[in-house]
């Protein structure tokens, strides 16, 4: 209840407008500050035109940008690979990384199932229609080019994903059809590195990163491309950063927002069926395939790092 504009108790004031939480869903944050208004329901926009400095941005962006993000994962790699003063995340001597795994980061890169799958299919979507006019795959919040980013929607986009993710995942490791044929060339790799994050098959990456990616992108209402942006970026360093040799200063705080820190995803890579989460320890916790980093001897300890 709540006093309305006669000064009596009356309705909650976002039962009685509905509109008002979608507004609140939908603001966005841009350099002009905050923008709030309601999402234009029903109308679907255009991608500028193929001969426009628009298109051309939102290409090289989108085949540029995922591969300089991946050149700042592994600069920030080797910023600390060979530091001994830095702890491994393994205990035992065996679980020492494979040098390939450590420093061969243009195989890495170069890889057809790595971050080049990705990018070939975000370029499939955005060029294919403009330029055939035969079929349009774009998910129209890559259409919205308003230059703000909308914080709730950008959680939801990670929310979404991830549990798209974790069904995935989970069917992989419970299906061995569908681990031997997809997935199970990832986890050869006992002791992953940044290095080798996207390391697997292509159909691995098809399955378990585009599917839901370009799918996650469709479900979740009033995005945009800045958001999108966001959170592609955000996603693709924190997927680099969970296979980390050594933990990262803000793991702590991951552990403590119940985020899937590095300690969380190595119990993936020592026990394959447990932890299959990328971003929300929640999922793992409710679906009972979660196993605290604490019971396993093979990791240095969070305590021992505080």
């Amino acid at each position: 209840m709540a006093l309305n504009h006669t000064g009596v108790f009356g309705s909650d004031p976002a039962a009685a407008n509905p509109n008002l939480l979608a507004a609140i869903y939908s603001t966005g944050v841009g350099f002009n500050g905050i923008d709030i208004k309601l999402s234009n329901e029903g109308l679907t926009p255009e991608l500028p035109n193929v001969f426009t400095w628009q298109f051309f941005t939102l290409c090289i962006m989108s085949l540029v940008g995922p591969y300089i993000f991946c050149c700042v994962t592994y600069i920030y790699h080797f910023s600390k690979a060979d530091n001994k003063e830095i702890p491994r995340m393994r205990t035992l001597a065996q679980d020492i990384p494979k040098p390939e795994y450590r420093y061969d980061w243009k195989t890495a890169l170069t890889r057809p199932e790595g971050i080049s799958a990705v990018v070939a299919w975000i370029v499939f979507t955005i060029v294919t229609g403009p330029l055939t006019g035969v079929f349009d795959i774009v998910p129209p919040a890559i259409k919205d080019l308003t230059p703000t980013v909308k914080p709730l929607v950008l959680l939801a986009y990670f929310l979404v994903f991830d549990l798209m993710m974790w069904c995935i995942h989970c069917l992989q490791h419970y299906w061995p059809w569908l681990y031997h044929h997809t997935h199970d060339q990832h986890h050869l790799i006992k002791s992953p590195t940044i290095v080798v994050a996207l390391t697997g098959y292509l159909p691995d990456t098809c399955l378990l990163i585009i599917v839901p990616l370009h799918a996650t992108q469709w479900f979740v209402p009033c995005g945009n491309f800045v958001t999108i942006f966001a959170f592609a970026s955000i996603s693709l360093w924190h997927l680099h950063m969970i296979h980390s040799e050594f933990p990262h200063p803000w793991d702590p705080y991951l552990y403590k927002l119940g985020l899937v820190s590095t300690h969380d995803h190595h119990v993936h890579h020592l026990r394959p069926k447990k932890n299959l989460a990328h971003f929300f320890v929640m999922y793992d916790k409710m679906f009972g395939t979660y196993v605290d980093p604490a019971s396993l001897s093979q990791l240095v300890s969070r305590e021992k790092l505080a």
